[in-house]
């Protein structure tokens, strides 16, 4: 009776809040002048409503936000606070709609971009591969690349005034460094804002084979993070995945006698393409069940409960 009781709710939860495309429409009008943006939104972000009821259905205000920053060149610290806020008023969302999640990650990408395209040290690259490198090994290769730039063109600099030279030298090394680290702190802002919305994820269980479809949507969008150097590490893309695969899995459990069986055959034929990028990634400690390991159990447990349901088999 619980899973049932469960079942419902989320129904509830997700067809009375649904995504409403034309909900920001009319404040997006009355926004055009952007100087008055974040003061249009602060009264309706700082209600318990807007945290509990608008936000785990509807990210249009992150994405306004977002999208005001880079476009009017705010600083990162700017992001860094937007996303911030966020993360925390997500903490007292006791779900998010994974429709909306997915509808977020659509742009997000794109939007964050220009926060990740190291202006400073563009100027010093000279290895496109470099983008997608480690910090370390990016700064070690522009520092370098300063040093021979600054000692190869400015040598007579050098010698007329080595320590003014030297002090040169070290403000351009420092503003490279300080590129890196804040780029750093927009990175993990933003893994821990979507470690809180997947962590908080639920499915409309009526849309039963379209709940796959959506989670295979967002792990492609993860790893879209990836791809703009918004993650540079493969595992924290993993970790991300993880914890998306756990919450679907949870869910597969929850409403396993209330799915069909073209919900457990759909899902099986996508695992046996081999071709999904939710298992894609070289599993990243061997202690632990694989991701793939454990979505094949959880679908062999939720598709036996579901046919003994069925069946009006009782566990005894």
């Amino acid at each position: 009776m619980m899973h049932r009781f469960i079942t419902l709710l989320l129904v509830t939860t997700l067809s009375s809040h649904s995504i409403n495309a034309h909900a920001f429409q009319g404040k997006d009008a009355a926004l055009q002048n952007q100087d008055h943006l974040i003061i249009s939104l602060q009264k309706e972000l700082r209600t318990p409503h807007y945290r509990k009821e608008i936000l785990p259905n509807d990210f249009s205000s992150l994405s306004l936000l977002v999208t005001f920053g880079t476009s009017t060149n705010q600083p990162p610290a700017y992001l860094r606070s937007i996303v911030k806020l966020f993360s925390n008023m997500l903490k007292s969302s006791h779900y998010v709609n994974a429709a909306a999640f997915s509808h977020l990650l659509e742009t997000l990408p794109a939007d964050l971009a220009p926060y990740f395209s190291l202006p400073a040290s563009r100027e010093y690259i000279t290895n496109s591969a470099l983008y997608d490198a480690t910090f370390v090994d990016r700064f070690k290769s522009t520092v370098n690349t300063v040093l021979y730039s600054k000692f190869s063109t400015e040598y007579e600099s050098f010698r007329q005034d080595p320590d003014l030279f030297l002090k040169k030298i070290s403000a351009n090394i420092v503003t490279l460094a300080q590129e890196e680290i804040v780029q750093e702190q927009l990175r993990q802002g933003i893994i821990r804002l979507c470690e809180i919305a997947l962590s908080k994820l639920i499915w409309d269980p009526a849309q039963q084979e379209e709940t796959w479809l959506i989670t295979k949507k967002i792990s492609e969008q993860l790893a879209t993070l990836l791809e703009h150097n918004i993650l540079d590490d493969t595992n924290d893309l993993d970790d991300l995945h993880w914890t998306l695969l756990n919450r679907y899995c949870y869910f597969i459990e929850l409403t396993a006698t209330d799915m069909p069986e073209t919900f457990y055959k759909t899902i099986r034929h996508d695992i046996r393409s081999n071709n999904l990028v939710l298992f894609a990634l070289k599993e990243q400690d061997y202690m632990v069940e694989p991701k793939l390991s454990y979505m094949q159990r959880t679908l062999l447990e939720a598709e036996t409960a579901s046919y003994r349901h069925r069946a009006g088999i009782t566990q005894q």
